[in-house]
């Protein structure tokens, strides 16, 4: 990226260090790009610190693995998900295959089914599934750095969900 920036005469315009770095294999999604660097970027001025992108969009498969992984910590995906609806039919799908003893592959190949089925007909269980959202690793934040971040979230009309407390601390981003 960087040589991209110096072969177009941009050099000037990159900063010495990045207001958010992306965890390897992460896809921010392009629609949100412009409203997250100028987050990212008002956060760092208020900290120094940069943000860390932990996720972003997401495929049926990945997002299947995820909720399975969920359900077998015991997570209650209506609490999780705001679209009630989507979630419960993932859940349903899981507690059905389970009765049946089916094995971790097939329950992940229900779930997954399930999942693409709803995005099929554009219901999406996650905004993570439609491209407007990202993942924010927050454990490396102070409390001050966290409420900076929530108000200068609301500041850029960004949701975000406070999920600091799951077993897989981070906030995430709404941009839709």
């Amino acid at each position: 990226m960087l040589a991209v920036m110096l072969a177009l005469g941009l050099a000037g315009t990159v900063p010495a260090v990045p207001a958010f770095v992306v965890n390897e294999g992460v896809e921010i999604p392009a629609p949100v790009v412009q409203q997250l660097a100028g987050l990212a970027e008002a956060f760092k001025a208020a900290t120094g610190q940069a943000l860390v992108i932990t996720d972003g969009t997401r495929r049926p498969e990945v997002q299947a693995q995820l909720m399975l992984r969920n359900l077998e910590r015991g997570d209650d995906l209506l609490r999780v998900y705001s679209n009630k609806a989507a979630a419960r039919a993932v859940r349903d799908a899981w507690a059905a295959a389970r009765k049946l003893k089916a094995d971790r592959a097939a329950i992940l190949a229900r779930i997954t089914e399930v999942i693409r089925g709803q995005v099929a007909v554009g219901d999406y269980v996650s905004k993570h599934l439609r491209e407007g959202a990202v993942d924010v690793r927050c454990v490396d934040m102070n409390a001050a750095a966290r409420a900076t971040f929530k108000k200068l979230a609301r500041k850029f009309g960004v949701e975000v969900v406070d999920e600091s407390r799951t077993p897989t601390p981070h906030y995430h981003l709404n941009f839709l």
